[in-house]
């Protein structure tokens, strides 16, 4: 066990040091990914704008929400949910998919988890050009303050929200890879739970509309990871509960991770 976690964490180290190259790696996947195409990325907007409408026509009038207001809630939250839903349900094909890669190159296995975790991060930025496509729509609206009124410096809490997203999420990412290369019923099954998150977490509906079964808000800890990115995008500042909470988790699916990585980095290749 010692020697194993002696190469889980130089493989950790090795990973951390080599961050730019996982950059490098998941920017050329974003484009990879919509090379020679017409549009490139703007299908990213295109989809996410769709949803958030799709959902405002119906649901604004089941929930009796203003419909504007309920368009701003959607398009900042819907982004993260779909950057949270990504390492759950792809995650777990990480090192199947990169196998390849993997015996190409003398690089740390972690770096895969890396570049997928910027690779989610990078299309969540895309996603959010809605928001400030709603916000600014919202600002022509006769008696609604100019778009710079819509601007907060509460915003910029965004960027530590999303670095304590990328740790718990790398952290699951670790898990859900370490076993989908063990059992490969993992990535579906991860399909339907992050189904049934979505509609246990508020993403669609607010917190205070649930007058009843209200812990499965108070102890789910998607309420808080989604409230730590989304209160900012909306002008907010997270509340304290909100940090301490996920922060919490963040740090705790990163060690349950790395312990998972560490017993099981010597046959992760012959589970591949």
């Amino acid at each position: 066990m010692g020697a194993a976690t002696s190469v889980a964490f130089r493989d950790l180290a090795g990973s951390v040091y080599r961050l730019p190259l996982a950059l490098r790696l998941a920017l050329s996947d974003v484009y990879s990914k919509y090379q020679r195409t017409i549009l490139g990325p703007m299908w990213i907007v295109l989809g996410q704008a769709a949803t958030i409408a799709g959902f405002v026509v119906v649901f604004s009038g089941l929930f009796k929400a203003d419909p504007e207001t309920y368009a701003l809630y959607l398009a900042a939250g819907i982004p993260v949910w779909t950057l949270i839903s990504s390492y759950l349900v792809e995650m777990p094909a990480t090192f199947i998919q990169t196998r390849g890669f993997i015996e190409s190159f003398e690089l740390p296995w972690l770096t895969q988890i890396w570049r997928r975790s910027i690779t989610y991060v990078v299309i969540f930025l895309h996603q959010l050009i809605p928001l400030i496509v709603v916000m600014i729509w919202l600002s022509t609206r006769p008696g609604a303050p100019n778009v710079g009124a819509l601007f907060h410096v509460e915003m910029l809490y965004v960027i530590p929200a999303l670095l304590v997203v990328m740790v718990a999420g790398t952290g699951i990412g670790i898990v859900l890879a370490v076993f989908g290369a063990r059992y490969r019923d993992l990535q579906p099954a991860m399909g339907i739970v992050s189904s049934f998150l979505f509609f246990v977490s508020p993403v669609m509906w607010r917190a205070e509309q649930l007058d009843v079964n209200q812990w499965v808000v108070r102890y789910n800890p998607f309420h808080y990871i989604i409230d730590l990115v989304r209160e900012p995008l909306l002008g907010r500042a997270p509340s304290i509960e909100t940090w301490l909470v996920a922060i919490a988790v963040a740090f705790g699916l990163m060690i349950f991770g790395f312990v998972c990585f560490a017993m099981s980095r010597r046959r992760l290749y012959y589970w591949m």
